[in-house]
């Protein structure tokens, strides 16, 4: 297992441990301990609700979908 940290930046698609759903980073504070993230849809590739203000950056990982939740994404997609 990698010991690495997570750092997220502008436009990363992120989870976080305190929330539910996937979010976009539309912002980080100066030092890097906090960031704005927005609800995000990811079938639809597009942003949703307000940004949610000062959320600990300590808090999120970045948003990895598996090859199964992709194909049901992508057929969901196609059917719509």
């Amino acid at each position: 297992m990698s010991n690495e940290v997570f750092t997220p930046k502008v436009g990363d698609l992120v989870r976080s441990s305190e929330l539910d759903g996937t979010f976009k980073v539309v912002g980080v504070q100066l030092r890097g301990e906090k960031c704005f993230i927005q609800r995000f849809d990811v079938s639809k590739h597009r942003l949703l609700d307000e940004p949610q203000c000062f959320v600990s950056c300590s808090t999120l990982f970045p948003f990895q979908e598996d090859s199964s939740q992709a194909a049901a994404r992508i057929v969901r997609e196609a059917t719509e």
